[in-house]
C-alpha cells in the first residue's frame, strides 16, 4: 500500500472517527415498546395499568488500549475497559384508581420517568510479567519476579429520576 493510499485511508478514519466523537449521548437511540398489560383485566377487579417505555441501543465507544510503561515488559491495561454510551428512555405508568363507592374511577395516577444519559464502562485486566527489565547486575538478564494480576472495576454512571402525578 503506498504512502498516499494510507495518508487517504487515515484521512477517512480520522473524518469517521470524529463524526462518532462529536454524537451526543442523549441522542443515543431507543426502541418504542409498549407493554400489553391488557390480559391482566381478566384477574385484576380493576382497569390494568399502561406501561409505555423503550428499549435503550447500546453505542460502544473507543476503549483506552494498552500502554507501555517503564519498567515493565507487559504493557499496562491489556484488556482494555470498553466504554458504553446509551439513554434510559422515557417511562410512562398509568392506571386508573376504582371509586370503591360508586364503581366509577377516582382518577389516574401516573408514574413519569424522564430519558436521561447512561455512560457504562466495562471491566478490563491488567497482568504483570513473571521477569523484570533487563538488570546489570545479572550481566543483562532478567531477574524472576512474581506476576501481578488486575482488574479494573466496571462502572455505571446516570442520574435517573421520576415523577408521580394524580
Amino acid at each position: 500500500m503506498g504512502i498516499t493510499s494510507r495518508a487517504g485511508l487515515a484521512g477517512v478514519l480520522t473524518c469517521i472517527a470524529t463524526a462518532a466523537a462529536v454524537a451526543p449521548a442523549a441522542a443515543a437511540p431507543a426502541v418504542p415498546v409498549n407493554v400489553p398489560l391488557g390480559v391482566l383485566n381478566t384477574v385484576l377487579p380493576f382497569d390494568a395499568p399502561t406501561l409505555h417505555t423503550g428499549m435503550p441501543l447500546p453505542v460502544p465507544g473507543a476503549p483506552d488500549g494498552p500502554r507501555y510503561v517503564k519498567g515493565n515488559l507487559l504493557p499496562h491495561n491489556m484488556v482494555p475497559a470498553l466504554p458504553i454510551e446509551s439513554a434510559l428512555p422515557d417511562t410512562h405508568i398509568g392506571t386508573p384508581l376504582p371509586d370503591p363507592l360508586s364503581g366509577g374511577t377516582l382518577g389516574t395516577p401516573d408514574l413519569v420517568s424522564p430519558g436521561t444519559a447512561l455512560h457504562t464502562v466495562t471491566p478490563g485486566a491488567d497482568l504483570g510479567a513473571p521477569l523484570s527489565e533487563p538488570r546489570a547486575a545479572l550481566f543483562g538478564l532478567p531477574a524472576v519476579t512474581l506476576p501481578e494480576a488486575g482488574l479494573t472495576a466496571p462502572a455505571v454512571q446516570s442520574a435517573p429520576g421520576a415523577t408521580a402525578t394524580f
